[in-house]
């Protein structure tokens, strides 16, 4: 019985451990699918009914610093493309991660993809313009330097994974395509980190008014370069040779989803939904 039983703990510990880093992986999916969909509904329920109704100086009087300036053609078209494109983006962006997609509708996976790249240069480009085209109303330069990285990271993705799928290397062309995922979602990711803080601590070393602080300007790096090392960890635990280290990297994408979840909720509840249905 013991030559028989002793093996099997050893046996079921990798099969535990995929389990896990495959259970995390599709914990951050749910989580982020339900807040970037959010995202959408917010997008379209508050921007797009202004934008109709008035064009580009519908955004006047919103939140947006800078948002409309009374003569600015091109920025004022550029941050209307910057903002509405990317409800799209996100919608497209939900359709590569769903596997049944991938496998059953591989022309929608492509198309979608094709899309997915293309536009998401278009909003960087308009992004990179407002950030330094117009004077900044609020936040520092090296805030905006760190916004900027995120989308200079995105003009080198897109090429990446377009080669790798041309290639036909779809493991690297995975691998870069996710990377774009997580540029691509910066934005998104810096409103959870920015209200997740606001209701966990209140709002500490940040100015709320200027938009200024510490704490923001790591912010405006963590956006982007915190999910990339994540997802990197998550490569790394992929690989049979690493095996060992699986759980444990489990327990850190759960720690993250967990914290994401905490500020889909703050900026959901607290911003989202009441400009939208109010």
């Amino acid at each position: 019985m013991t030559d028989y039983a002793s093996p099997q703990p050893v046996a079921a510990r990798p099969g535990r451990a995929r389990n896990w880093l495959s259970l995390s992986a599709k914990t951050w999916f749910a989580v982020t699918a339900i807040g970037q969909w959010f995202f959408v509904v917010y997008i379209l329920g508050f921007y797009v009914p202004r934008v109709s109704a008035n064009g580009p100086k519908g955004l006047e009087g919103t939140h947006l610093p800078n948002g409309y300036i009374e003569g600015d053609t091109i920025g004022n078209i550029a941050i209307v493309m910057h903002i509405l494109v990317a409800a799209f983006i996100i919608a497209a962006g939900q359709l590569q991660l769903i596997p049944a997609i991938r496998q059953r509708m591989p022309k929608l996976h492509r198309w979608s993809g094709r899309f997915y790249m293309g536009a998401s240069v278009l909003v960087v480009v308009a992004g990179l313009y407002l950030s330094w085209a117009r004077e900044a109303a609020i936040g520092t330069n090296l805030q905006s330097l760190g916004t900027s990285t995120g989308g200079v990271l995105v003009l080198i993705f897109v090429p990446l994974a377009l080669y790798a799928a041309i290639k036909r290397d779809f493991a690297a062309h995975r691998r870069w395509a996710l990377r774009l995922f997580m540029v691509v979602s910066a934005v998104w990711y810096f409103r959870l980190i920015i209200f997740g803080w606001l209701m966990t601590t209140g709002g500490a070393f940040m100015d709320t008014k200027t938009f200024t602080g510490p704490f923001l300007l790591v912010a405006s790096y963590a956006q982007f370069a915190l999910p990339l090392l994540v997802l990197q960890l998550y490569f790394w635990a992929e690989k049979p040779k690493n095996k060992a280290h699986k759980t444990w990297v489990a327990g850190v994408i759960f720690a993250c989803t967990g914290m994401m979840a905490i500020g889909v909720f703050a900026v959901t509840m607290g911003f989202w939904i009441p400009r939208v249905f109010t």
